[in-house]
């Protein structure tokens, strides 16, 4: 009777907590999260988080073996499927005919109850057994970030964060803990044993216990028991040596830290604005895949490893390099091949795929640096391997300062045998065996220098001339067959005189023109109601819907004046309801503009292929005889213009809303230049373009402008300067030269706008200054640079951070594209105030960056893409 008493409690103190939908699709909470002492979570109840993200309940995993067992989890709320971080009787099920309960004892324990017997227990007693009486007052409660937390006033008796299952969540750590020797302390992650089954599974994740800042997953049970599965790679400031195309820090994930230091503490932390928005789960088959939640509620997958066998440990054994595919749809194998200067160890087993023993030096080393000795002399030298994952068990040299100092200590160390230099790891080292290396497909990765005797570089030299010779020779002969091809075309009317058959050729006239050319401009928008983007990954996918023109004057009142929300460089902006009561933004294409189609066909293809959450979204569009509509998703503030240069309303901008804007603009532009399919660059980028969501989150639109360069494309040419001046690069409004950087050069604008809360075109009437940039420099490098910010925010704003945001600015508008630095760098700063900026160079409005300044403040990136103009006269159309 005791037991249905609290049970009855509780269920009237939490059903009025649990967690529901408004209209507009957001989950609201009714009461506070948490459960207090002596009360009980039984069936059907629920903890819900405060903001309704995550809620605490017991469940039946999806695809469960045996529906009957239910176990306690914390959940995602707002997710489209069962998404669980962490479970509490992973291990202990209890049954679904039986009578269960979560309840927070007088003891100050959380016990999971089947009846009257104790399946699971957080042991929180135990930290508040030192007093001579039971805690008082102990809560359960369930945070935001979906860490579940025993306090007794302000003390955390327990919480989940410090147990975790197979999930990392925002807020928590990967730790290591070295200051007591004989008991180090580690943070494991372990899978669940299927994806139906929470119970422990067969592999763990954590920090290498050797310290070397390299996060490894075991395999713990099932076949070869205690095995290294797959390692990380050294921590590289930014990123993962393993994983060099994803920039970890940008999503908030940082080493805290000395690594090597081995007595101290050191831990990978994971932090972000959205603590619902991003997990790292450790799955069953030993994958560890980065997760994005969308706004529709469903998980987008980031990244993943490992995927491929090159990606799992040590595939080819020591002294070997992994490559090729992933033995999936495209049936390619790994393939393993020794490192300049070895051969296979057992020859004999190497054609039956067994490359386990690796491989051994074909030669030994001299064990001397004399390496200018040709033809069979004596020394060492270095064999270049580029673009790979670095083997494991490195060793750093502390006080190595530069990439020829690492090489000098590895050609005086005879055990060394290989070394690597760059700015994210420093100088690290290897001893005789290298262990764990991975070819990168794409150019990404780290240059490894191996050592080798001096004779086989010469070897290697001449086998690189005699190629190097017939690629020229190929070239020729491309290059005079290309000739002759266009020599062809330019005569080809002529050739068809020649032949007869001009006067019998049709002229055949178009009525409706491809306008969405997603694949080679095979989709014309007379066809189906649906549009099939395919996309550029796996073949998958995606349809862009098309809107009746009957249904879009019907949602927007007939384009009426009274929804009228903007005009453009080319058409109106007006508000809508779609008939399932979504608000929308409807961008009408004037029908005078000259400019508009191909401004509409580029903002079509870009968007439908971009997703961010600081990216506004293409919902889909209309094409109708001269009517050319976009349909966007809604922002009710507008765009950030109409608060931050409204006298009467750019003091609702705090300072941290200001900042929060500033870094939302940076990731998404990190996106569009880096992370996202296509790398795109906007090219009109200012605070009309930046609009703002219900929670003032910034999202990128107007992508007429933009342009898309191919991951091998170094330079395009543009028949036109477009945007808007006063935002505009030097070398791109005056040379037609553009690139990511005048991307970069745009947003520094922007920062300064956002910060002082006045347009660049409002500098210049102010005597002594041209503009906004000048204005900044004059104040900055007088020490005057509080003057800058807007004092309508001046008294509550951390002025610190915000000259530091004024420093980041300066750097980005610097005149040069080579002193500025890329996006990824930008975010990374902004993220970090332990980092120290470089100074900027003043700005002398220079408009041509020389060869000889070419090594600049950011030295630039050797993919960076440029388009430039060749024409000695540009068309500038206004925006």
């Amino acid at each position: 009777m005791a037991h249905a008493a609290v049970a009855a409690l509780a269920l009237l103190v939490f059903f009025s907590a649990q967690a529901r939908r408004d209209g507009a699709g957001v989950y609201v909470v009714d009461a506070a999260a948490a459960l207090s002492q002596g009360h009980s979570l039984g069936a059907g109840d629920k903890l819900v988080s405060s903001d309704g993200t995550f809620e605490l309940a017991f469940f039946t995993p999806t695809g469960a073996a045996d529906p009957s067992r239910r176990y306690l989890g914390v959940m995602y709320a707002q997710s489209n499927e069962q998404t669980v971080p962490w479970v509490a009787n992973r291990d202990a099920p209890v049954s679904a005919g039986s009578s269960y309960s979560a309840t927070v004892t007088d003891a100050g324990e959380l016990q999971v109850l089947e009846g009257e017997r104790v399946v699971w227990r957080t042991n929180s007693a135990t930290t508040a057994s030192s007093s001579s009486s039971s805690p008082a007052n102990v809560t359960l409660t369930l945070l935001d970030t979906g860490n579940l937390q025993l306090t007794a006033g302000a003390t955390v008796l327990w919480q989940s964060f410090d147990h975790p299952a197979d999930t990392f969540l925002p807020g928590m750590s990967i730790t290591l803990d070295r200051t007591n020797r004989s008991a180090v302390r580690r943070t494991l992650f372990t899978s669940w044993r299927s994806p139906g089954d929470p119970g422990t599974g067969d592999f763990t994740l954590g920090q290498d216990p050797l310290g070397s800042a390299q996060l490894y997953i075991w395999r713990t049970g099932g076949e070869n028991t205690n095995s290294t599965y797959w390692r990380s790679g050294q921590w590289a400031n930014t990123n993962f040596v393993g994983v060099p195309w994803r920039s970890l820090y940008v999503y908030g994930f940082k080493l805290n830290g000395d690594p090597y230091n081995d007595s101290g503490v050191m831990s990978y932390v994971f932090n972000t604005y959205n603590s619902s928005e991003y997990r790292f789960m450790l799955h069953s088959n030993g994958t560890e895949t980065c997760y994005m939640l969308l706004d529709t509620g469903d998980w987008e997958t980031v990244w993943s490893q490992p995927t491929i066998p090159c990606q799992a440990y040590n595939m080819c054994g020591a002294n070997a390099r992994c490559a090729g595919g992933g033995g999936g749809d495209d049936g390619q194998q790994a393939v393993c091949t020794c490192l300049t200067g070895f051969e296979p160890r057992n020859v004999s087993e190497y054609g039956n795929g067994n490359w386990t023993q690796g491989c051994v030096r074909s030669s030994p080393l001299a064990c001397s640096s004399d390496a200018n000795v040709s033809g069979g002399g004596g020394g060492d030298g270095f064999a270049d391997l580029p673009g790979v994952k670095l083997p494991n068990f490195a060793a750093w040299g502390s006080t190595v300062g530069d990439a020829d100092a690492c090489k000098q200590s590895c050609l005086a160390n005879c055990s060394c045998g290989a070394y690597s230099y760059s700015g994210g790891t420093g100088c690290l080292t290897w001893g005789q065996d290298l262990l764990d290396i991975y070819q990168f497909p794409d150019g990404e990765g780290y240059d490894l220098q191996i050592k080798v005797p001096a004779y086989l570089l010469d070897q290697t030299g001449s086998r690189r001339r005699r190629w190097t010779t017939v690629a020229v020779a190929v070239v020729i002969v491309v290059v005079v067959l290309a000739g002759c091809g266009l020599l062809l075309w330019k005569c080809r009317r002529r050739i068809k005189e020649k032949l007869g058959i001009v006067g019998r050729e049709k002229t055949k006239t178009t009525t409706q023109p491809s306008l969405l050319p997603l694949r080679e401009a095979r989709q014309d928008f007379s066809g189906p109601k649906q549009v099939d983007q395919e996309e550029a990954e796996g073949g998958k996918k995606c349809e862009l819907p098309l809107f009746s023109l009957e249904m879009v004057a019907a949602a927007t009142g007939d384009f009426s004046a009274d929804n009228k929300l903007g005009e453009g460089g080319f058409g109106h902006v007006y508000k809508g309801r779609l008939p399932g009561g979504e608000e929308v933004a409807v961008k009408r294409l004037s029908r005078g503009s000259g400019q508009g189609l191909e401004e509409f066909k580029n903002e079509v293809i870009l968007i439908a292929k971009l997703q961010h959450r600081n990216l506004v979204k293409l919902l889909g569009c209309c094409i109708q005889g001269e009517e050319k509509i976009l349909v966007y998703e809604y922002m009710p503030n507008k765009s950030l213009d109409a608060f931050l240069f409204d006298p009467a309303r750019r003091g609702l901008l705090d300072w941290k809303t200001r900042f929060h804007i500033i870094e939302g603009i940076a990731r998404g532009l990190l996106y569009l230049h880096r992370d996202s399919r296509l790398r795109v660059v906007h090219r009109d980028l200012k605070a009309s373009n930046i609009l703002l969501d219900r929670d003032m989150n910034p999202k990128i639109s107007d992508f007429g402008m933009a342009r898309i360069f191919g991951g091998d494309q170094n330079q395009v040419n543009t028949n036109r300067v477009v945007g808007t001046l006063g935002y505009m690069s030097p070398e791109y409004a005056m040379e037609g030269l553009f690139s990511v950087r005048s991307d970069v050069y745009s947003f520094g604008i922007l920062i300064l706008e956002i910060v002082s809360g006045q347009k660049n075109s409002s500098f210049h009437r102010m005597e002594g200054s041209l503009n906004i940039v000048g204005h900044a420099w004059q104040l900055w490098n007088a020490d005057r640079g509080e003057q800058l910010i807007d004092p309508a925010i001046l008294p509550a704003c951390p002025v610190r951070e915000a000259l530091r945001c004024v420093h980041m600015a300066l750097l980005c508008v610097q005149d040069h594209a080579c002193d500025r630095p890329d996006i990824s760098y930008v975010v990374m700063a902004l993220g970090s105030d332990s980092s120290v900026l470089p100074m900027p160079k003043p700005p002398t409005f220079t408009l041509q960056c020389t060869s000889s300044d070419r090594d600049g403040i950011f030295p630039e990136r050797v993919d960076e893409s440029y388009s430039a103009c060749d024409l000695t006269v540009t068309m500038l159309h206004g925006r």
